[in-house]
């Protein structure tokens, strides 16, 4: 007798890696992202201004507005994300599910912050997300569509990392310039991903998933690919609500 059924994860249910082998590897890639950090600071307009002491009122409220839109939209693609996952690894699927459970609603807590900000749900909901925006969330279909689901979850590491790293940082600028009261949506998302560590609880995902050293390589390289796709965001808000104004005025 044959058995044809395929894509359930009965294979490949160790991880390719070692508990030590992937302390090493994580290491490596959170060097790897140290790295696009300091890049990203110094090639990206605007990339440390909600650091500040002033923030620019339309920046913040339309970088709210952006990040309540990217948790809609791509929970949908995350979602699919979790089938492809469980072809593969019914270990990975249940970490991810997990992860995405609370996940799922966070653009509630942003959209909070909003109407703190003076910006009503229905103005939110009459605005239109950015191209960047659009474009994340097509490269999203286009990997679960044509290289599985690695690079989805390897964009998920890279925001956590980077959120746990540098959020608290923000959290207390955003304190000193828009006021805590303000913030509480914020405070809640980051206090999630810190407490509940998100950045171990996606790597230990990405641990299932890592089959052979070429898994290794497409995963560094998505690291470099989604910064270029956050970059274009950060420069298309930045000329939307910085730039323009400056043209303007000249």
């Amino acid at each position: 007798m044959f058995n044809r059924v395929k894509n359930v994860g009965f294979e490949n249910r160790m991880p390719y890696l070692n508990a030590l082998a992937s302390e090493k590897l994580r290491f490596e890639v959170d060097t790897i992202i140290d790295g696009q950090i300091e890049r990203w600071y110094e090639t990206v307009p605007y990339a440390a201004h909600l650091e500040g002491k002033t923030v620019d009122s339309e920046y913040y409220r339309r970088h709210l507005i952006e990040t309540a839109w990217r948790i809609r939209l791509l929970r949908v693609s995350e979602s699919k994300a979790l089938a492809e996952i469980a072809k593969r690894s019914p270990e990975a699927a249940q970490i991810w599910a997990n992860y995405e459970r609370e996940e799922m609603l966070h653009d509630e807590l942003f959209i909070q912050d909003l109407v703190r900000a003076g910006v009503s749900r229905e103005q939110f909901l009459a605005t239109e997300p950015y191209l960047s925006t659009k474009l994340l969330t097509g490269y999203f279909s286009y990997l679960l569509d044509h290289e599985g689901p690695l690079g989805v979850v390897a964009y998920s590491y890279l925001v956590e990392y980077v959120n746990v790293k540098l959020e608290p940082k923000k959290i207390q600028a955003l304190k000193e310039s828009v006021g805590e009261n303000n913030i509480g949506g914020q405070i809640s998302h980051s206090h999630t991903d810190i407490n509940d560590d998100h950045p171990g609880e996606v790597w230990a995902a990405i641990r299932f998933l890592l089959r052979n050293d070429d898994d290794i390589q497409s995963l560094k390289r998505y690291l470099a690919e989604h910064q270029s796709v956050l970059a274009l965001y950060f420069k298309e808000l930045y000329e939307d609500k910085i730039g323009s104004t400056l043209q303007k005025a000249a």
